[in-house]
């Protein structure tokens, strides 16, 4: 992997832009990263928490290239905690990372369009007659796909969405991605996004800021503003911060945002002695730990002298969420596998801060905090938070709006994490509360999806027709998402109206006709009814276009169609490929055994039923089991359908 080590703009464009002056002093990081972006297929930011990545990102790096880049397509900073409120059974299976990066690229698009497709899928899509250079971004990596907490099913989740990534820089060579991260997370990117493209891509190190970093942070916003910071001030300043060779950006800002808070607003020149009218730099810093430790403290149900305690002496356990609280906040770093303080500065502003209890945490903060614990496959931690923030509920607030999407979201986010710990019957409540508390708070959009999430469970219960009212609500209140129409349409063929199934799949289709996935199932469906040649026209149409996911029912189906038009040689070899990647589907064994019959292979359909009605990966829904029934015990004769 390229590293650059030496900046080569010296003053470069990034130095005198108006915008880049309040950034920390950051000039240079931000032309090294723009010129890698433009250059590099792969380009990786890292450094400690606190010196200014997300900054850099987000007030640099990316608004500069929207000025310099050439006809660019630039899509905006992309993030893998979008959307862990939102309720996981109303979409269709997806990886939670490869959804929330392209929830936040594209905000404004439907979920359940979203759901399922991958990364170089979406973005073959989304730049269609787009020949120019296509610039993304992803912003703080390592704190969600990087926990040492994250296992099972998250482990696979965060192994699939980074060989995605490396699978999009593979698949479009016109891809510029930027990552960005802290530096434990480097070894981990090179080793697996990095394998695709020559060299590892470039890399770009953040460290502290240099003396003239932090001299040209401090001056050039007074001088924005009118006003003059002395040089003396300033120097004096960054002699009282600077711990070695560079200066934490997170004290600097703390300490400078502080003095512009409590300037008059008559000073026009800032000297020496205006640290002195705030109580000194330490006094700064000491009310600012105790501030971060009150809000910790509040957020976790920590006493907060334990977490100063620990902080001096570290003697005292605390929570790993704690540490992480004050990692993100960054008065801690890591280092060795532990934690430290992110400066020796910090030492004797923490022996004399005040840990007087702050004010309590909000449902807002709490929701924040048990999202990110969910993102990070922390379930018990984000179900406490959840519940926290669901609690939150003072009397005066019970008619506002606000209130009542805060606790819709609570228990949206308490539905999710029953649900990813394998529990939908007490996912179930909560879903339908968060329904009714987004309609209470106005908006049906959401609670659509709240009920569609419910008619999904109950689908996949003892009783699927119970499903239908819901999934049926939710399709009348949010009728622009056509995905909401498809899962009413796979929920009536799962009970047995594949006819009326259908009718709604050609409403769709007649709205829109490129819908990929509406024509897969559609296919699957007329098969299901023995009408095999539209059946293969559908299932062909979708197979061509790369967004169609390629699953084996859908090959399975094409070779029951297949058997209904006399074509059974071809049949056998797609069923054959089917079962090969699906040997306990209910619906692949199926179509097996109704191809098997239509070939006059009884012994075979027979025994295919059999499996077929044992089968779990999924299980055959009720009407479908019936159909495995006969052929196992009678093998009846050709046409058996759900209708």
């Amino acid at each position: 992997m390229r590293t650059v080590t030496d900046n080569p703009y010296p003053g470069s464009r990034a130095f005198t832009r108006a915008d880049q002056a309040l950034f920390f002093g950051r000039g240079p990081d931000i032309a090294i990263s723009v010129d890698l972006w433009k250059s590099d297929r792969l380009i990786i930011v890292s450094g400690p928490p606190g010196c200014g990545k997300t900054s850099l990102l987000h007030a640099g790096s990316y608004p500069e290239l929207r000025e310099s880049a050439r006809r660019p397509l630039i899509l905006p900073p992309g993030n893998l905690t979008n959307g862990m409120t939102f309720p996981v059974p109303a979409l269709a299976e997806h990886n939670p990372f490869t959804l929330a990066l392209l929830r936040s690229w594209a905000p404004d698009d439907i979920p359940t369009r979203l759901a399922g497709l991958g990364v170089s899928e979406w973005l073959h899509d989304r730049t269609r007659g787009h020949d120019g250079v296509i610039y993304a971004a992803i912003d703080a990596l390592d704190g969600l796909i990087f926990s040492p907490r994250a296992n099972g099913a998250w482990a696979k989740w965060r192994q699939d969405f980074l060989a995605e990534l490396a699978r999009a820089i593979d698949d479009l060579p016109r891809l510029h991605l930027l990552l960005v991260t802290r530096d434990e997370a480097l070894d981990l990117l090179t080793s697996t996004v990095g394998t695709s493209t020559a060299g590892g891509g470039a890399r770009h190190t953040i460290t502290g800021l240099s003396t003239r970093g932090a001299f040209d942070a401090i001056t050039r916003p007074a001088r924005l503003a009118g006003r003059t910071f002395s040089e003396k001030a300033a120097n004096s300043l960054i002699s009282d911060l600077s711990t070695g060779d560079h200066i934490e950006p997170s004290l600097l800002q703390v300490t400078c945002s502080r003095l512009w808070k409590e300037l008059p607003a008559e000073a026009r020149e800032i000297s020496d002695g205006a640290f002195g009218g705030i109580g000194g730099v330490d006094s700064v810093l000491a009310d600012w730990c105790g501030q971060v430790i009150a809000e910790v403290a509040a957020l976790q149900d920590v006493p907060a002298r334990d977490i100063l305690a620990w902080l001096t002496s570290q003697n005292i356990p605390i929570s790993n969420a704690a540490s992480v609280d004050l990692l993100d906040r960054h008065l801690l770093t890591r280092e060795n596998g532990g934690y430290r303080l992110t400066s020796g500065r910090l030492t004797e502003p923490l022996r004399i801060a005040s840990v007087a209890a702050g004010p309590p945490a909000t449902a807002a903060a709490y929701l924040r905090s048990g999202e990110l614990a969910l993102a990070r496959g922390e379930l018990m931690l984000a179900r406490t938070q959840a519940g926290r923030a669901h609690d939150l509920r003072p009397e005066n607030k019970l008619r506002d709006t606000d209130g009542f999407r805060e606790r819709a979201e609570a228990e949206s986010l308490l539905g999710n994490v029953a649900y990813r710990n394998g529990e939908p019957d007490r996912a179930l409540p909560h879903y339908r509360k968060a329904s009714e508390l987004m309609q209470a708070a106005g908006d049906s959009h959401a609670a659509a999806y709240q009920l569609a999430a419910v008619g999904q469970i109950l689908l996949a219960g003892d009783d699927p027709g119970d499903a239908i009212p819901s999934l049926s609500a939710a399709a009348d209140r949010e009728r622009s998402d056509l995905g909401l129409q498809i899962q009413l349409a796979v929920a009536l063929w799962q009970t047995g109206d594949g006819r009326g199934a259908v009718m709604i799949l050609n409403s769709v289709l007649d709205r829109e006709g490129g819908h990929v996935e509406a024509r897969r199932i559609r296919g699957e469906i007329l098969a299901d009814l023995g009408d095999g040649r539209e059946a293969i026209r559908d299932l062909d149409h979708a197979a061509l276009n790369h967004a169609a996911p390629d699953l084996p029912s859908s090959r399975a189906a094409r070779g029951l169609a297949l058997a209904e038009t006399g074509d059974h040689a071809a049949a056998a070899r797609a069923i054959k490929d089917a079962l090969e990647d699906a040997r306990r589907s209910g619906l692949v064994l199926l179509y097996a055994a109704r191809a098997s019959e239509l070939a006059g292979d009884k012994a075979s359909a027979s025994e295919r039923a059999r499996e077929a009605i044992d089968a779990t990966d999924p299980p055959l829904s009720p009407p479908h089991k019936q159909v495995a029934l006969a052929l196992a015990g009678h093998g009846f004769g050709r046409g058996l359908t759900v209708s």
